[in-house]
């Protein structure tokens, strides 16, 4: 449903309805919010140990999301109510899944969760844009954080499959995850109070910066002989040059902020998304690590598309809408194409690790 929401989401640039504030809806709020139910309801469990049924809490969550998505297309801002609902409902869920097992390592994600409900309310309250704007940064901590744990497993992967490498660990280094977390924790704060302070930059290129300072512990031709490695890496790579795109912009006084946003919305974030749907669909399907060739033309139509939104924009405007949009919707139909066959004829199955 939620590879569905983003062909939709990017299918209404083709329409002549207010594709802006619609396509914004259905990737920041639709799209990732299934994602995030999806991974949350399937990881967290495992993470918390919780036994009971989840089907009442998933047909609440659904009955939701599918309200806000028709509401949509009347009142954006009944969809946001709606929406507003599904967050509240997850946190509580997630809040109630961690009080029960005790487990103080799972505070991170119950505070992106409150970041995303704490903005989208802040944004039906004020109806500052802002505020759903930067539910992007949001999103990039929420990133920072699930990635950390994606990388131990595609870590592990790559040096089980290294010939002589059997007793290698892979050990991700959490200090520059935690320190690129608090720069957008700073870089978030520092806009929704000094909005206009030239400091709002600088935080930028420091979290560029952190993000950067992360990607050496990639840096081993053991690791960059795998695919899924090299896709994660890029991911990063590209965040990174969002935020410092985003960061000398400002300071320079260039105008492309907006341009820098979008390279990180769908190479970091929308990509991220992908990655994440491909590794859990695969690992909890009974399935080899391997990304299918189909997933891998998904990922690369993914970074054109942000390359082509947040780059080559500048310099035609062929480049701003259409063609990135056209390749989104390629891509999750790609990935449904792939995930459909695998899900309809392999059960699901627990976490192998």
């Amino acid at each position: 449903m939620s590879a569905a929401c983003a062909v939709l989401g990017a299918s209404v640039f083709f329409t002549p309805t207010d594709f802006v504030s619609l396509h914004k809806f259905i990737f920041l709020q639709l799209f990732l919010a299934l994602a995030y139910a999806g991974f949350l309801l399937t990881g967290l469990t495992d993470w918390t140990n919780f036994q009971a049924s989840l089907k009442i809490h998933a047909y609440i969550l659904f009955s939701l999301f599918f309200t806000s998505f028709i509401l949509a297309f009347f009142s954006l801002f009944l969809a946001h109510c709606f929406i507003a609902l599904f967050w509240l409902y997850l946190v509580l869920l997630c809040l109630y899944m961690i009080w029960q097992d005790k487990n103080d390592d799972q505070f991170g994600v119950l505070g992106f969760l409150f970041g995303i409900l704490s903005f989208e309310i802040y944004y039906l309250i004020s109806g500052n844009e802002k505020f759903l704007n930067l539910q992007v940064f949001i999103h990039v901590i929420a990133i920072l954080l699930i990635s950390y744990r994606v990388s131990v497993v595609l870590g592990k992967e790559a040096l089980k499959r290294e010939k002589g490498m059997d007793e290698a660990v892979f050990v991700p280094n959490f200090i520059y995850k935690n320190i690129a977390i608090c720069c957008v924790c700073a870089f978030l704060l520092l806009n929704i109070f000094f909005e206009e302070s030239m400091g709002v930059y600088y935080a930028e290129i420091a979290c560029g910066s952190a993000v950067l300072a992360k990607l050496k512990e990639w840096h081993y031709k053991e690791l960059f002989r795998h695919s899924f490695v090299l896709l994660y890496y890029f991911m990063q790579l590209f965040l990174a040059v969002g935020f410092l795109g985003i960061g000398f912009s400002g300071i320079f006084e260039l105008h492309l902020e907006t341009n820098f946003m979008h390279l990180i919305a769908i190479n970091a974030v929308i990509f991220s998304v992908m990655l994440i749907f491909n590794v859990a669909g695969l690992r909890h399907s009974g399935q080899e690590l391997e990304f299918l060739r189909l997933s891998k033309i998904a990922f690369i139509l993914v970074l054109l598309a942000g390359i082509s939104r947040g780059i080559l924009a500048y310099f035609w405007s062929g480049f701003y809408i259409h063609l990135p949009a056209t390749l989104i919707i390629i891509a999750f139909i790609f990935w449904l194409i792939n995930f459909y066959v695998i899900f309809r004829d392999n059960d699901f199955s627990d976490d192998p690790e």
